[in-house]
């Protein structure tokens, strides 16, 4: 199999599951992307200042922290991160703010996550 020469894009994959972190992760890796994973919140703020991803997969409900902290650390150090909370709530959390936020529903459909890290990763910064 051959590997792409360069990434579409780099994803932090936080979340708590290991089954979830393993199929993301080469759900991602096969369709270009630079994956990086972290099993909680602390976890997920070491590697962002490790890896700087552009864009980051977030579980609601981790151990470690918040939705509003985590997200609100991460913003800290990257303003205008790119952000995929994952929740298997029907409604995205209220606490979801800021640009280039979106929200995806549990059970994942890899189909629709990976067409929302697209658009996520293909959109300036300012345009949400």
């Amino acid at each position: 199999m051959a590997t792409p020469e360069v990434s579409l894009g780099s994803v932090l994959i936080a979340d708590d599951d290991s089954l979830v972190r393993g199929v993301l992760r080469m759900a991602l890796t096969r369709a270009g992307y630079t994956v990086v994973v972290a099993c909680d919140a602390t976890e997920a703020l070491v590697a962002q200042v490790a890896y700087s991803p552009e864009l980051v997969i977030l579980d609601i409900n981790m151990p470690g922290g918040t939705l509003h902290d985590t997200l609100g650390s991460l913003r800290e150090r990257q303003p205008e991160l790119r952000v995929l909370v994952l929740s298997g709530e029907s409604e995205p959390p209220v606490d979801l703010t800021g640009p280039a936020c979106d929200f995806a529903r549990k059970p994942i459909d890899l189909d629709d996550l990976l067409g929302r890290v697209e658009l996520l990763l293909s959109h300036t910064t300012s345009h949400r």
